[in-house]
């Protein structure tokens, strides 16, 4: 009831409008939207305030949140403290630096932790919800334990065929959203200035810095040809 609760507590659009100016877009799910075919009509847990105080029941809940130094992170732990104060859960936010921060991460010693995750454009999320990664050097740092998204995990990564894979990674989405062992905030646009005389660029969705040069052999510039004595 608490994790349902700070889903609804969570107002995402306020994250992305004043932490990221507008550039980015709030998430529901474990899953990249549009990547695979994947669906995008999944359950979301819309900002209600009324609804995460009546599943905490009128009681004062206190928190500690576990993060990094990096200005970002820092700045949604305050938004975050500040929006879930509003139904009775108070935060204390352990800003840690690097070293400090992967030790934690390792050891798992952590109440609850804001963090990142990249995943690729052709996205295998095993290593971040199979319940044998919740261990280091294993990235479930959910600790998410549920066996029949185990089972769908592992036949996923086995099939070739996007569309197949895509209604197993479908299914995944729908029981981790259902269990809500995360409150999934927002994603971030990459965005990358490009000069107008170069044409060719495509690239519609990036997850890593070089996604943006995937088609670069496509690139041209427009020459004249001009006649020399």
């Amino acid at each position: 009831n608490i994790r349902l609760a700070l889903n609804y507590a969570t107002d995402k659009d306020e994250l992305v409008s004043k932490i990221l100016d507008s550039k980015g877009k709030a998430v529901n799910s474990p899953m990249i939207g549009n990547i695979l075919g994947i669906n995008n009509d999944v359950k979301t847990y819309s900002y209600n305030p009324n609804e995460a105080t009546k599943l905490i029941g009128g009681k004062s809940i206190n928190l500690k949140m576990t993060t990094s130094t990096w200005p970002e992170l820092a700045a949604v732990a305050n938004m975050l403290k500040e929006q879930w104060a509003k139904v009775g859960v108070n935060i204390d936010i352990e800003i840690l630096p690097t070293p400090e921060l992967q030790r934690a991460i390792k050891e798992r010693n952590y109440q609850m932790l804001l963090f990142g995750e990249i995943l690729t454009l052709d996205p295998d999320p095993f290593t971040l919800w199979h319940s044998s990664q919740r261990r280091d050097p294993g990235l479930n740092l959910a600790l998410y334990s549920n066996k029949a998204a185990d089972t769908l995990l592992e036949e996923a990564r086995k099939i070739l065929n996007s569309l197949e894979r895509a209604q197993k990674y479908d299914e995944f989405q729908k029981l981790v959203i259902e269990d809500a062992p995360a409150v999934f905030l927002y994603n971030s646009y990459q965005i990358y200035g490009q000069t107008k005389d170069i044409s060719g660029f495509e690239s519609k969705l990036i997850s890593m810095p070089s996604d943006r040069f995937a088609n670069i052999e496509k690139w041209y510039i427009h020459t004249k040809r001009s006649w020399s004595r």
